[in-house]
């Protein structure tokens, strides 16, 4: 889906829901907590209903208000009609990206990199590592290419040969060989690139994988059981339902076993169940992961947006989004998956979502939906 079709798809839905959002807030509800339940419901079962999207699973909750609501719609197999399960294991994506940052932002604090270091410092080799700090790979300044936009060879691959093993190298090396999209430290481009050589580094400074690193510093502290860090194969582990991509005649094709993971790495490898992601964003915006200084630099710092990004509501920072003035977290999107994590410590309010396709609606416009319905516009 190009960025025209996405806003055109943004656009009508939130017509659409805040239409039904409207009509559910003329219904008087003795219990107010119940009432918005049934908006953020009324508006789940819209986006099953209205779209192509064949289930998915919510969970919010509102610490303060004394909401915990999971919640399940549409069919997590379609040719078997079996409903959504909000325990189930789902690849999250790019939510990734925050695992891999927060290893790297502990790095910084135990002194064995800084922010301002130059990429040259660790890799001279690359081009203009001389102008490119590390800093600039977190909050997607650098300018480097995102491989994942190669068509040539990145994509021909992808449809090709979907179970091929790609080593990182391989991808990073790819995203060198285009051109820049600017000067380093002059915009904004989101780009897998610039987190596959955060990955990398934090191998080089610690000597041990990625996928120790990120198990031994997050998921063993958290006792996070079903989540992981996958580094290779095309398999999900663990109960999981079906993950689909929508052809062009508006056919499925199951996709949950198709493309090996390896493509996606440090930026979107790992899986998780609605529960356990909770557990993790929450304690990565309260800051458990990092000294205070750091946390604090991290949640106020480096922020980039602009109106054609994410609706004008979200932007980025050091490995993370922010959404409004306190929601902080992630999107995570790839082949039979969409999901969103957010939390937000003055609110202490937690929603995390996940649809079992990409293609037809971003699981984002259903999170800012759910924030107008608890917060209104003070989020």
């Amino acid at each position: 889906m190009n960025k025209t079709q996405l806003t055109l798809v943004f656009a009508i839905l939130i017509t659409v829901l805040s239409f039904i959002s409207c009509k559910k807030d003329t219904v008087s509800d003795p219990n107010p907590n119940q009432a918005l339940i049934e908006q953020m419901k009324a508006v789940t079962d819209s986006i099953i209903k209205n779209t192509k999207v064949p289930g998915i699973v919510a969970l919010v909750v509102d610490h303060k208000r004394g909401i915990d609501w999971l919640y399940t719609s549409g069919y997590s197999d379609i040719a078997n009609k079996l409903p959504m399960d909000g325990s189930y294991n789902f690849r999250i994506g790019s939510n990734t990206k925050t695992l891999t940052c927060t290893v790297l932002l502990q790095l910084v604090d135990e002194g064995k990199v800084s922010l301002n270091d130059m990429l040259s410092k660790y890799y001279p080799a690359y081009p203009q590592s001389d102008k490119i700090t590390i800093a600039m790979l977190l909050d997607m300044k650098s300018g480097i290419f995102n491989y994942s936009e190669d068509m040539p060879v990145f994509m021909q691959s992808m449809m090709s040969n979907p179970a091929r093993v790609w080593q990182p190298q391989e991808l990073i090396d790819l995203g060198f060989s285009h051109n820049f999209y600017f000067e380093p430290g002059s915009n904004f481009h989101y780009s897998n690139s610039n987190t596959f050589i955060i990955g990398k580094l934090i191998e080089k400074l610690t000597g041990n994988s990625l996928e120790t690193e990120i198990s031994s510093r997050i998921f063993q502290p958290l006792g996070l059981k079903n989540t992981r860090f996958l580094t290779w194969g095309v398999g999900l582990p663990g109960n999981h339902g079906k993950g689909y991509e929508i052809n062009n005649d508006n056919t499925y094709t199951d996709a949950t076993e198709h493309y090996d993971i390896s493509w996606g790495w440090a930026a979107g490898s790992a899986y998780s169940t609605p529960r356990e992601l909770q557990k993790y964003v929450e304690a990565l915006v309260r800051g458990d992961f990092l000294s205070g200084s750091l946390q604090q630099k991290r949640l106020t710092e480096n922020f980039y947006g602009r109106p054609d990004l994410w609706l004008g509501k979200i932007t980025y920072g050091l490995g993370i989004m922010r959404c409004g003035k306190s929601f902080y977290g992630h999107g995570g999107d790839l082949a039979g998956c969409s999901s969103t994590m957010y939390h937000s410590n003055e609110k202490d309010c937690t929603v995390i979502l996940y649809f079992n396709t990409q293609d037809d609606c971003p699981s984002a416009l259903l999170f800012l939906r759910y924030l107008d319905i608890l917060f209104g516009k003070d989020y």
